[in-house]
């Protein structure tokens, strides 16, 4: 190996850890995020056909509710 590819190599070994060390703390984080929206997303998993019909339901409804209020409550 040559003596300038020694410095190179040390750079480049340092560069990766640092961006690994730096990187780990953005990925910690982004896993802990993961995981609330994972638990604040559980309860629709355990919605039954019946619970989801309803949501629907209401949700047509509360959208036309909103078209007729900013049409000028013109059908």
């Amino acid at each position: 190996m040559s003596t300038s590819a020694w410095p190179w190599l040390c750079w480049r070994a340092e560069e990766a850890w640092n961006r690994h060390v730096r990187y780990r703390e953005l990925y910690r984080r982004l896993d802990a995020a993961r995981a609330v929206c994972k638990a604040r997303a559980a309860w629709v998993d355990e919605l039954t056909e019946p619970d989801m019909a309803a949501m629907r339901r209401h949700l047509a409804e509360c959208i036309e509710a909103e078209r007729t209020r900013h049409s000028g409550g013109v059908s």
